[in-house]
């Protein structure tokens, strides 16, 4: 798990909506993946990015809001799932 710093998490808020995305999945380490076939991943990437932007909003600090990025990860991670089918798998 890559630790998200207050100063990341404050550069993905400052974005717009794609933008902001695309600069977590890359603080993650994440290499880039086709939305449309990777449903999962891109679900994930949703919430941990909706997550940050919450905790931002409310006002907490860029620490705090670095810390509910890292927990939304680590409660994602040990929800997931044993299946790493994507559609395109299927079609």
């Amino acid at each position: 798990m890559v630790l998200l710093s207050a100063v990341g998490v404050r550069a993905v808020v400052q974005l717009q909506w794609e933008e902001g995305r695309q600069l977590l999945r890359e603080l993650l380490g994440w290499e880039p993946f086709d939305e449309d076939c990777d449903l999962r991943r891109s679900i994930r990437l949703d919430i941990l990015y909706n997550s940050i932007m919450f905790a931002a909003r409310k006002g907490l600090s860029w620490a705090a809001v670095a810390t509910v990025g890292k927990i939304a990860e680590e409660l994602l991670e040990e929800m997931k799932g044993e299946g790493e089918l994507s559609w395109c798998d299927l079609v």
